[in-house]
């Protein structure tokens, strides 16, 4: 990834989480106790067996097919290719993926999928909380981006319901171009930020894979 990725590093939010733990007292025994009968298991009818497995087809919730085609934009081209489905454990999430990316962790909390041609061309994918505050994060995305780029302008976002309510702001320094979309999604709200150039603009490539962004159960 190209130095422009690193300067997002430098500027960003940042919490302590401190845990308290404890341990067990321990204690000495002063004779043995007589060995304890093992107790039957209880015995599980055919109605609660069946409950059972309603439960888990809800915990489990949608199905999604192996392959799914995407049609985009690169470079001014239109294009139409099968993407695969990918699950990324360290946001617990799944999406449909062009041959030519990847998509790999970067940080806890933190995903990227890369051209594969070129890894300083690129999205990152930030899992927001349900209640995130907007505000504060629309001002911290504006100064990762004044970190790059002196002029920070807002960008039109697609005409497609995933980006209802979006928030979005580009920079650019030389042939690099920056920009963040916030999603303000109530299921599940998202931070994208597109590390692209002026000879490979695959914004919309990018976007049409985030649209495929689905939050996995656990």
């Amino acid at each position: 990834m190209n130095k422009l990725a690193k300067s997002f590093a430098v500027i960003g939010l940042s919490a302590l989480i401190i845990a308290g733990c404890g341990s067990p007292e321990e204690s000495e025994s002063t004779g043995k106790a007589p060995a304890a009968q093992p107790a039957a298991a209880p015995e599980k009818n055919e109605g609660d067996q069946k409950t059972s497995d309603q439960e888990k087809d809800n915990e489990e919730g949608i199905i999604r097919i192996m392959e799914q085609n995407i049609a985009y934009t690169e470079n001014g081209e239109q294009k139409e290719e099968t993407a695969f489905l990918k699950y990324n454990d360290n946001q617990n999430y799944s999406m449909y993926v062009l041959p030519e990316y990847e998509l790999s962790a970067e940080e806890p909390n933190k995903d990227v999928l890369m051209w594969t041609e070129d890894d300083s061309v690129f999205m990152r994918i930030e899992l927001l909380p349900a209640d995130a505050e907007w505000a504060l994060v629309e001002e911290n995305s504006k100064a990762q981006l004044a970190a790059v780029g002196p002029e920070v302008t807002k960008t039109q976002t697609p005409e497609d319901p995933f980006f209802n309510n979006a928030w979005a702001m580009e920079t650019n320094s030389g042939s690099d171009i920056v920009t963040t979309y916030l999603i303000k999604n109530q299921e599940q709200p998202l931070k994208l930020t597109l590390f692209t150039k002026e000879d490979a603009d695959h914004r919309n490539a990018f976007l049409e894979m985030a649209k495929t962004i689905m939050k996995e159960n656990k």
